[in-house]
Parts: structure tokens; sequence; C-alpha cells
């Protein structure tokens, strides 16, 4: 029902353009255009160019969010159910978009990674110094002996700096012995939301449960009266929707305001190798193969439930 009478309440009943329509031409702009420019500037010499570049995608994705407001307040219902996802990504969403704590998990990931790193560097030294093995008379530093006595590379950070040793060595450096500063900051934005994302979820849930008490109330009362029915459901439906559409402008403040937040307690190369991770996650769930791979895996799991049903209730 709302999604029948949602129309006819919209604050911009002329929509210039459908949001699917913005939303694949901005993903478009992010894996063609800036994704590959952030690459090329982090792989380059030059710290201003770098820099310039990671403030064009930070700011694609803020762009981004305020486009989402104007979506949420022409038409909030088509945050409440977005056709243009696929099954990869609807679980991700939350109140319109991305859950913050997407944001905040990435750049943990990133501090968690070097301190693991970190450590397997210093336990790796450890051997090394107390190692007499020599490989054809030259100690290899790359080979170990595992417990069955064969043996076997060790993984530790100077591997982990092979994968980027195309690139300069204070992006392959950015995240190792991140500051405290950074770690406390971290630190209380992730306390902040744990504060604020519980508080918009119980909001929404209280908001659809009076919205479903009044506009079943308000029919019933209404119901024998000719055309009074629709009047008092029109006005709930048009209540609800400014509602949602409150809570949507709050998420994406959130959103943005996580953002920001991180960027602005990292460093330039921090920031930059964040926002590609973004970017690459954002992209591989849209990947043609990986979703197509999930459906059929999907398909094949209902038709053997299905096929186990019809052997139970058979």
């Amino acid at each position: 029902m709302l999604k029948a009478v949602a129309p006819l309440f919209n604050r911009h009943k002329h929509s210039s353009r459908p949001f699917k329509d913005y939303y694949s031409d901005w993903f478009s702009t992010l894996k063609n255009n800036l994704l590959p420019l952030l690459r090329r500037s982090i792989s380059g010499e030059s710290p201003t160019i770098l820099s310039t570049h990671v403030e064009m995608l930070h700011q694609h994705f803020q762009s981004y969010y305020h486009s989402l407001d104007a979506a949420a307040t022409s038409d909030p219902y088509q945050l409440l159910h977005q056709p243009w996802r696929n099954s990869l990504e609807k679980p991700l969403l939350w109140l319109g978009d991305i859950h913050p704590f997407l944001f905040t998990n990435l750049a943990r990931s990133f501090l968690d990674e070097q301190e693991t790193a970190t450590d397997d560097d210093d336990f790796g030294s450890r051997r090394e110094f107390h190692d007499d093995r020599h490989h054809d008379g030259v100690f290899d530093e790359n080979r170990r002996e595992d417990s069955d006595g064969f043996e076997s590379p060790h993984v530790g950070y100077r591997e982990c700096l092979d994968l980027y040793e195309h690139r300069p060595w204070q992006v392959a450096m950015a995240w190792r012995n991140p500051s405290e500063a950074l770690t406390t900051r971290m630190d209380q934005i992730e306390c902040g939301l744990r504060v604020i994302v519980p508080t918009l979820n119980n909001r929404m849930k209280n908001a659809e449960g009076a919205f479903v008490d009044r506009v079943v109330g308000d029919w019933f009362n209404c119901r024998e009266r000719k055309g009074a029915a629709k009047v008092a459901v029109g006005a709930d439906v048009k209540s609800h929707m400014e509602e949602l559409v409150s809570i949507f402008l709050y998420a994406n403040r959130l959103r943005r305001s996580v953002l920001v937040d991180i960027m602005s307690a990292t460093s330039v190369y921090q920031a930059a190798l964040f926002l590609e991770g973004l970017a690459q996650f954002l992209i591989g769930f849209r990947d043609h193969e990986l979703v197509h791979a999930v459906e059929q895996c999907k398909s094949l799991s209902i038709g053997h439930n299905g096929r186990e049903c019809r052997s139970v209730c058979h």
C-alpha cells in the first residue's frame, strides 16, 4: 500500500532523474576514472598530485551522499527498496546505503594488518638471528623448516612489502606503526557509531510500528465514510514518509561525518590506501562473475532444500 500511495505525497513530484541512473554514472566514474587516477598517483613520486587525487575521490563520495539526500527528500521509498542493487550489495545496506561500520572496519583492518605484520616481522628477524642454516653455502632467509622437516617459505612483513614494490616507500609503510593519535581517534569514531547506530535502528523500528498502528486505526474508524479513509490514510503515509526522510538524512550525515573523520585523522598516504580499498571493495561487490557465481550457489541451495522438503512431505 505504501508503494502505491507514496508518489502522491512526494515533495518533488517532477524528479529530473531516477537515482538509479545517477548511481550508475557515479559508479562508472569511480571505477573507470577516479580509481585509476588514484592508483597512478599512488605509484608516482608527487605528494601534491596524490593529495589532489585523494581529495577528488573523497569529494566523489561526499557528493554521492549529498545526492542521496536529495533522492531521500524527493522519494524516500526508492531508498527502502533499491532494485539497482545486486544480491551481494543488499546485505550491506543500512538506512539507504552501505553501513557506516564498513568505513571503520576497513580502517581498522589496515591498523590490525600492520600490527600483525610487525609481529611477524619481529618473529622472523629473531629466527634469522639464531638460524645457522645455509642454502648452497649462502644463508637463505626466505626458507624455513617446519615441524615435519619440510622446507616452507616464511611469510612475513618483507613478503607483504614485495606486493607493493612498485609503490614508493612512504605508501608501502603508511599504515605501519600508526600514531597513538590515529588509534585513539579510530576508537572514538567506533565508539560514537556504537551509540548512534542502535539509536537510529530503534527510531526506524518505532516509526514503522507507529505507522502501522495509525494507518490501521484511522482506516477502521473511517471505513464507513466515503472518501474519509483515503484522506486519513494519505495523511498517515505523508507523516511516515517525512519521518523516513529525517532518518535517512541523519544516516547520511553520519556516513559523511565518519568519512571526514577518517580522512582528517590519516595522512595523505594512509588516506590514499583507505580510499583505494573502499573503492575496490564496492567495485568488487558489483563484479558480474562473482554475482553470477553467488546466484548459482543460491539456486543450487534452494533446489537442494526443495528436494529435501518434498521428500519429507511425501
